[in-house]
């Protein structure tokens, strides 16, 4: 993955913290893009997407959800089917990966998605090589980690699937689908400092949307990041990481 731009400087260098919590999708886990890719090459032989061009692809679509420039994100408008969300997610993360014909081969996708993964979850057992490696890192440089994600009840499956379920502590894994609370409502990631024991100002998250994930982090009193390896900024200026390992670049792990 070489494609990067400057991201935003920490105003609050290596402040001290003693957990992490992390959002699940698009921290740790991603649509299987290994299976989008040879899906769509199926369709268009001619145009074969690599697993990095949709891995900046991803973010770069869910830019337009935090910014509400998608049906996804809009508030007052009409209730979209599963499918139809489908639809436009894939027809435009195709887009940004430079997809000819992004919104036929997208609708297409999407139907075939429905099929072989019928939760929306189910898309979300995948992660990109070296997540463990990322997660043991924190883990040796004195981190304690726990979750906060907007799920329907496949967390821990879906952690267990990738091979990094034993680097969280598991009481605090909280699944809005089993906890019945839901980001930006603050309460999930509270929880997750509650079963850490850890106050929320010494709990650092971390997510991919910061009008879901860095609001909650904001009323819940916790240091936020957001995770995006393009550095696209948001309104409400939040710290912009490009992956895991640069946590180091701005936080240092405290004992207490």
């Amino acid at each position: 993955m070489n494609e990067r731009e400057p991201l935003t400087t920490c105003p609050l260098a290596r402040r001290a913290v003693r957990a992490i919590v992390l959002d699940a999708g698009g921290v740790v886990l991603y649509p299987n893009l290994d299976w989008i890719a040879a899906r769509a090459a199926l369709i268009d032989r001619q145009n074969p997407l690599t697993r990095d061009q949709l891995f900046f692809a991803y973010y770069r679509t869910i830019a337009e959800v935090d910014l509400a420039e998608s049906p996804i994100g809009g508030r007052g408008g009409p209730a979209l089917t599963s499918l139809e969300i489908r639809v436009w997610f894939f027809s435009h993360l195709l887009a940004h990966a430079g997809l000819r014909q992004a919104e036929l081969i997208g609708r297409r996708l999407a139907e075939q998605a429905q099929e072989c993964f019928p939760r929306e979850s189910d898309i979300y057992h995948w992660a990109m090589p070296g997540v463990r490696e990322e997660l043991e890192g924190l883990r040796r440089a004195g981190y304690l980690l726990g979750m906060a994600s907007n799920n329907d009840g496949a967390l821990c499956d879906q952690l267990r699937c990738v091979g990094i379920y034993d680097l969280f502590s598991p009481a605090a894994l909280m699944d809005s689908g089993v906890e019945g609370v839901a980001k930006p409502d603050p309460e999930l990631p509270l929880r997750a400092a509650r079963a850490l024991g850890v106050p929320p100002a010494r709990c650092l998250f971390i997510g991919d949307v910061d009008r879901v994930d860095g609001a909650a982090a904001r009323a819940a009193g916790m240091p936020f990041a957001l995770l995006d390896p393009l550095g696209q900024g948001r309104p409400a200026r939040p710290l912009v990481i490009g992956g895991l390992a640069a946590i180091e670049d701005h936080f240092v792990a405290t004992a207490e």
